[in-house]
């Protein structure tokens, strides 16, 4: 059953989703942030435990999707236009979620083959189209924080 919507229910839904991003990049960050012991080659990223992190998160994304594509939206309204956004951003944040999670399948198994040729075949045309699908749903999270802006000025 869906929930009510409510200024409050937005703004919880909208923290729920906040801190799933948040973790989201964490996994992200653990993968692909510079850190000067990796640099020295005394430590490697772990994309098993990157995976592993993310796929909980994805869970979350689908669930809250549903959520939303159970409501009944009129796009006359504020706040259900705002719902209306918060679908093609969980949409496209689910897409770069199920992306990530392969990549780091592709790495992980590329830093158990010695003889791969990922690193140079592949590799950086992932790279780039996982980068291409953060900012697709990061782009839909700036209209989303404006219509939410725009919903808490109306109040």
């Amino acid at each position: 059953m869906p929930f009510e919507l409510t200024p409050e229910n937005a703004a919880r839904f909208s923290r729920d989703a906040s801190a799933v991003v948040r973790s989201y990049i964490e996994a992200q960050n653990s993968l692909f942030k510079f850190s000067f012991m990796r640099a020295l080659g005394l430590k490697k990223p772990d994309p098993e435990k990157a995976a592993a992190a993310a796929a909980p998160l994805l869970d979350q994304v689908k669930a809250m999707l549903e959520e939303v594509r159970e409501l009944k939206l009129d796009a006359d309204k504020p706040l259900d236009a705002f719902f209306m956004t918060m679908r093609p951003y969980l949409r496209s944040l689910e897409d770069a979620m199920s992306y990530f999670i392969a990549l780091c399948r592709k790495i992980s198994t590329a830093q158990h083959d010695e003889s791969s040729r990922y690193w140079k075949d592949q590799y950086k045309a992932d790279l780039l189209e996982h980068q291409r699908k953060e900012q697709e749903y990061l782009k839909i999270g700036v209209e989303l924080n404006e219509r939410w802006k725009a919903l808490k000025s109306a109040q």
